[in-house]
């Protein structure tokens, strides 16, 4: 990996983690269906989980936030 390509996908990762939460916020404001939240917090997990592995070292998980 050249340097600054591990800060790219870090930073690559972090606007997708925040627009699938604005995602998420607005389908619960606007009473989406449980399957269509419940995807979403899968793909919000998975994206947290890519975001940890990829800190390699680091062992301390994210904090969990409340998605409203």
């Amino acid at each position: 990996m050249k340097a600054g390509e591990g800060m790219l996908k870090n930073r690559e990762h972090c606007i997708r983690l925040g627009a699938l939460k604005v995602r998420y916020r607005q389908a619960w404001e606007r009473k989406a269906s449980s399957c269509e939240l419940a995807a979403l917090i899968s793909d919000i997990e998975k994206l947290e989980r890519d975001q940890l592995s990829d800190r390699k070292g680091n062992a301390t998980p994210p904090a969990k936030e409340l998605y409203l």
